[in-house]
């Protein structure tokens, strides 16, 4: 996995780093050369967010504040990358797999993208199932057989790329697919 590693305080994520990379992992940063929150500000295309990130991990002391050395978490949020937020001295208990870490975070960020179609279809009794990967959202809406028409199909579909886009103006990628359900017998 590309893995997006964020200190709240300098040097506390080092541990991590060589377990998550010794595990086969890609890390990146948001850290410039000078140690500064944000090697983007520079060039925008050295920002991790200009690529497909799986999921960021901040490491934070318990009861830490947030510090600027986190922007990349806000980044990682706008961008709608799943987050992990982890204490960096008991990781064992805090990130005891990265693919279970993963997929808790990524079903998370599928829900936020369903929620959106869902309320751009509220008219409609609908059933939406979203999945990320990578550069692409793919959402499966299905719909009552009363709404099987080219024009509605298509109007659904129209109307689920627009929500998708407004919940996330950064995806790269829709993939909508509508398919109907038998109506409900009364």
């Amino acid at each position: 996995m590309k893995l997006l590693l964020i200190e709240s305080t300098p040097g506390n994520a080092t541990a991590i780093q060589s377990d998550l990379m010794a595990e086969g992992h890609e890390i990146v940063s948001c850290q410039d050369e000078h140690g500064g929150p944000c090697k983007g500000v520079g060039d925008h295309h050295a920002c991790p967010m200009e690529q497909h990130i799986d999921m960021a991990i901040v490491t934070r002391d318990p009861g830490a504040p947030h510090t600027l050395a986190e922007m990349g978490s806000v980044c990682a949020t706008l961008h709608r990358v799943p987050i992990v937020e982890v204490d960096p001295s008991d990781v064992a208990d805090d990130l005891p797999s990265v693919a279970v870490a993963n997929a808790v975070a990524t079903r998370r960020v599928e829900a936020g993208f369903a929620a959106a179609i869902r309320q751009e279809l509220a008219h409609l009794p609908v059933i939406v199932d979203v999945r990320r990967e990578p550069n692409r959202i793919h959402a499966t809406i299905q719909v009552p057989a009363g709404q099987s028409s080219a024009a509605k199909l298509s109007a659904v579909a129209d109307r689920a790329r627009h929500a998708v886009r407004e919940h996330d103006p950064y995806v790269s990628g829709i993939d909508v697919v509508v398919v109907t359900y038998p109506d409900p017998v009364d």
